[in-house]
């Protein structure tokens, strides 16, 4: 019986010491992981930042942009490459393209990227499937049970346009304000409080809202990426947005002209700490639809073809009464000539 209670009391303690971290929320990742040409470089690369060094990214807006928005974060930044960074490439494509840097080897960087990740091909597993792989379908089952790697890209030549690397080593640190502590009641007079109080600005660089004159969107603060499809028609639209935090600022809201086809229009939001958060909004409008002209084909009135079929029979009668007629006078001229020499016979024999 007191082995049973000793047993319980130690599951009891137990609990009260692991209950409090059941209750830890995963932080939430801004991006969406999925976009228009596949998995998202931004949802991917925050993702392995959180899995790989524990960091929890702000949101940054495009690829692009992170290597600035991190410095103005108060991120170290540069352009020697090293491991546990986030690599930019500027130039990858017109949104830029970001990866998590999880080893550097002399001119070869190792980076988890969306477009992979790869294969370690030094797996042992991976090796003896693909000896005893008889097809592309077997092929294809080893490649598929491989085990994820980082891939390898070179530093030089530059195929991709390296921006710089955020570093992850040292982020800066959010500084919260301890409480202050209720007064304690008391005859003897209040002292005077300390006048160096440290006050924290405020890192909101949320929006609360976007509002668009055509079209519509499902807002969530955290998304920081919106597809909006509009009509030909709509060749204006005027964007609205509303701060969370009344100290934080926001760039990018107006009227915009609108061209046929894709329209990305950004709205920055700065905190009060300076911090930047980038909302992308991409309206794509309609293509006018030419209207397709049917020709129509040119009818003869229906008296004047009955006029033309006259005139057609007149034509044949009278050529018929002609041709007969040249006919007729041949024959009796034949006739006439027969009787003439007839005649002259007759003379010729009296």
């Amino acid at each position: 019986m007191k082995k049973l209670k000793k047993y319980l009391w130690s599951i009891l303690f137990l609990a009260a010491i692991l209950f409090p971290f059941s209750h830890v929320k995963a932080a939430t990742n801004p991006y969406r992981q999925s976009g228009p040409y596949g998995t998202n470089c931004t949802w991917y690369a925050w993702k392995m930042a959180y899995e790989k060094a524990g960091i929890t990214l702000p949101g940054w807006g495009n690829a692009k942009d992170w290597y600035n928005d991190a410095r103005n974060s108060g991120y170290t930044v540069g352009t020697t490459p090293k491991a546990n960074s986030i690599i930019v490439w500027g130039g990858w494509t017109s949104y830029g393209h970001v990866g998590y840097v999880e080893s550097v080897d002399g001119n070869t960087l190792y980076v988890w990227d969306s477009t992979g990740p790869c294969i370690d091909r030094t797996d042992k597993e991976f090796q003896d499937c693909m000896a005893n792989s008889v097809n592309e379908d077997t092929d294809r089952l080893c490649y598929d049970n491989a085990k994820p790697a980082a891939c390898e890209y070179t530093i030089s030549p530059d195929r991709y346009g390296i921006t710089g690397y955020i570093y992850l080593d040292n982020p800066p640190k959010v500084v919260t304000p301890s409480p202050t502590p209720s007064p304690k009641p008391s005859s003897t007079p209040k002292a005077t409080p300390p006048t160096d109080v440290v006050v924290t600005k405020s890192s909101n660089n949320n929006l609360s809202n976007i509002e668009l004159s055509s079209g519509s969107l499902t807002f969530h603060k955290d998304t920081l990426e919106y597809h909006v499809t509009v009509e030909n028609s709509i060749d204006k639209i005027t964007i609205n947005a509303t701060p969370e935090d009344a100290k934080a600022t926001i760039q990018g809201t107006g009227d915009f002209e609108l061209k046929e086809g894709l329209n990305e229009i950004k709205l920055s939001v700065t905190a009060e700490d300076g911090s930047i958060k980038e909302y992308s909004i991409q309206i794509t409008r309609e293509e006018l639809q030419e209207p397709v002209e049917i020709e129509k084909s040119e009818e003869i009135p229906s008296n004047e073809t009955s006029n033309n079929d006259h005139t057609l029979i007149i034509i044949i009668v009278a050529s018929i009464l002609v041709f007969g007629l040249l006919i007729l006078c041949f024959f009796l001229f034949l006739r006439r000539k027969k009787q003439t020499q007839n005649k002259k016979q007759e003379q010729e024999e009296k």
